[in-house]
């Protein structure tokens, strides 16, 4: 033992559990899915997506709305550039503007990149189910 560590006590800095990117590949499917003719679009997959990591909670905007957001985001990342790592960089800069102050400051964007990552895994694997 080196003075600070505690015998019996668990590791409580341990770095949050990583939700890796769907692949570009995936993402693409299901977002041409979701936006062909007849379908219900992309935007309802991703508010429950923000429902699932509990988007609710910050009140305004509503998944809903940020949702309408970012179905541009994802239009431009299927469409264009092609990079779900930009995408969810992105992802988590808007949450970062609109989200809630944190002890009267923003943190920074890589802060958000988690749930940013969580939003694209849970959109590609949507089922319908609401998150509530």
């Amino acid at each position: 033992m080196n003075g600070f560590d505690r015998p019996n006590q668990p590791n409580t800095h341990q770095a949050p559990p990583h939700h890796p990117r769907p692949p570009y590949t995936t993402l693409r499917t299901r977002y041409l899915g979701d936006t062909a003719p007849r379908s219900t679009g992309a935007s309802p997959a991703i508010a429950r997506a923000l429902e699932h990591i509990g988007w609710r909670s910050v009140g305004e905007p509503s998944a809903e709305d940020l949702a309408g957001h970012l179905i541009y985001m994802f239009d431009d990342c299927v469409h264009s550039h092609r990079d779900v790592a930009a995408l969810a960089w992105a992802i988590a800069d808007v949450m970062r503007d609109v989200g809630p102050l944190l002890d009267g400051g923003q943190p920074p964007v890589e802060a958000y990149l988690p749930a940013a990552e969580e939003v694209l895994r849970l959109y590609v694997n949507d089922d319908g189910a609401s998150a509530y």
